[in-house]
Order: C-alpha cells, then structure tokens, then sequence
C-alpha cells in the first residue's frame, strides 16, 4: 500500500536549496539529488516502517547516493516529511520545526 507524501514547505525549501546547492558544483549533480530524493520518497510511501525511529514517531531514510536523510512521521492523513537535511547537520535544525 502507498502512502501519500505530505511535503512540508521546510521540506520543500530543504530540497530546492540542496538541488541549487549541487547544481553550482557541477549540473548534472542536481539532478541525480532529485532523482535520488524522489527513489527514496517512493521507499517511503511503500515501506514506511522499514525505516528506523529516532525520536519519538521520527523516523529517517538516509538517500542512497548523497549524504542526506529524509526525517519524517506517518499521520493520519499520509507521510509527513518534515526535513531534509545532510547527515552533518545539526539535529537542532530538524527538531525546531513544528509537528514533529
């Protein structure tokens, strides 16, 4: 069963920064990070709870190519992808946005 992806707009914003981020370093990167990002969210619709807790009902699916993590909770309504952030961030950035 698939599950509906709820993209937050933090979420959204985490995306176009890093796509523009990996476009400056050589174009073609931007899109594999979008390629990678969209493979990882199919993951995530289908399989939801493949993928570990890390705080409370958060969950983390690290994208296969680049050093980055979706951080999201299952709801009601769908999947709530909250961030996406690289794995050297702090986890400060994350867990200052709401509903997570």
């Amino acid at each position: 069963m698939n599950r509906r992806i709820i993209l937050s707009p933090d979420a959204e914003a985490d995306i176009a920064s890093a796509i523009a981020w990996y476009q400056r370093i050589e174009l073609s990167w931007g899109s594999r990070f979008k390629t990678d990002t969209r493979a990882t969210l199919r993951r995530i619709a289908k399989f939801p709870y493949q993928f570990p807790l890390i705080e409370g009902a958060v969950r983390r699916a690290r994208l296969k190519w680049f050093r980055y993590a979706i951080l999201f909770s299952l709801e009601k309504e769908g999947v709530f992808v909250q961030a996406v952030v690289h794995d050297r961030r702090d986890d400060s950035i994350w867990k200052n946005r709401g509903r997570l």
